[in-house]
């Protein structure tokens, strides 16, 4: 045996021992193939190697489920998020499939849905849907309402009642059913909204909600001043001050019981009215503009874009009296985003704005 094979103890090839063999015992490769140093075999890479890329599997820290889905962001079973896909196994251009849960076969697109948190699409869809119901409602009443009344057979215009004012209440109670039939109905969690339960935190919600209750009404009470000034100096653009002095002594000189409606009829409305702004329209801005939880920038953002936007289509729907509490329905609106940012309880804000609503209204019923 030459010094060449006494230098190779092992298959150059597989690594098996082969001292003293011609041929590998193990592969069945020729051992001795040179003379001189040992050789060294490059692994051969095929194309099909080069372009596969490795199979992407995330283990589920919230319950331990294998994720192979390169489009979920959330572990389907326990809905606990999963760790980023790395950069070199992200797929050029994903496709949703299928995925098993629960013994069932659900569509992936499905489930990159959040059942406690709004994307930005989704929570735009509901809450944009939401308006077209409240505006579908309002046409509705406003051609019922003429209909009923002869006012577009020529008519005169009616005296104003409290059965008018109580219908025009319906469509902002309106506009809050979707979302609560989206969130229920798709089984996700009240959280999705705001919502924050426990008898600890109801009563503060309560403590919250009176103080932003009495805070609104020292606004609105303000805001009232000024637009009596503006209009003693003729700056008022529109003047409507005849038409809310008959809406207040409509509801003076309604009886006990449509009052009792009309407390009920605020209260839905308020409650509703929370649901699509506060608990859709700003939670889903919070995903868009929040970094974290103390980036207050993010949160200003969002409360301010809130505000102007249910004063710009408190305007639009309602042009006379929305342009001239402009102000007044921002300010409000400003101060529900505060209180909500407290402890993101939705409870805060609806209980402000029901005690707000009925305390205005105890106080034309008796003053």
């Amino acid at each position: 045996m030459d010094e060449n094979e006494r230098k190779l103890k092992h298959c150059v090839y597989c690594g098996a021992r082969a001292q003293g063999q011609v041929y590998c015992p193990n592969c069945g490769k020729l051992v001795v193939t040179i003379k001189g140093e040992t050789p060294q075999v490059e692994k051969k890479t095929s194309i099909s190697e080069i372009s596969k890329p490795s199979p992407l599997e995330r283990v589920c820290t919230g319950c331990s489920s294998v994720i192979t889905s390169t489009i979920l962001e959330q572990c389907p079973i326990c809905n606990t998020m999963l760790e980023p896909i790395p950069d070199y196994q992200k797929p050029s251009k994903s496709k949703p499939g299928f995925i098993f849960t629960d013994k069932k076969l659900k569509s992936e697109q499905k489930l990159v849905v959040r059942k406690d948190k709004w994307s930005t699409k989704e929570g735009l869809n509901v809450f944009v849907t939401g308006l077209l119901i409240y505006m579908f409602v309002q046409f509705f009443l406003i051609v019922f309402i003429f209909y009923q009344i002869g006012y577009l057979e020529g008519a005169s215009t009616p005296d104003l009642t409290i059965e008018m004012i109580l219908l025009a209440q319906i469509p902002g109670i309106a506009i809050g059913i979707y979302p609560l039939w989206y969130v229920y109905g798709n089984k996700h969690e009240s959280k999705k909204l705001g919502f924050s339960s426990g008898s600890k935190k109801i009563a503060l919600a309560i403590v919250i909600g009176i103080g932003g209750g009495l805070l609104l009404l020292s606004v609105s009470y303000l805001s009232g001043l000024i637009n009596t000034y503006l209009y003693s100096l003729g700056l008022e653009i529109f003047d409507i001050s005849a038409y809310i002095e008959e809406e207040r002594k409509v509801i003076k000189e309604a009886g006990l019981l449509w009052i009792i409606i009309f407390i009920v009829v605020l209260s839905l409305q308020a409650i509703s009215t929370e649901i699509i702004f506060r608990g859709v329209l700003h939670n889903t801005l919070k995903t868009r503009f929040e970094k974290g939880e103390n980036d207050f920038s993010g949160k200003l953002k969002v409360i301010l874009l809130v505000a102007l936007t249910y004063s710009l289509l408190y305007i639009l729907f309602y042009f006379l009296i929305g342009v001239i509490f402009f102000l007044l329905n921002f300010l409000v609106f400003l101060i529900l985003g505060i209180l909500y940012e407290i402890n993101q309880n939705i409870y805060n804000t609806i209980i402000a704005s029901i005690f707000y609503n009925n305390l205005i209204l105890i106080l034309i019923v008796f003053y």
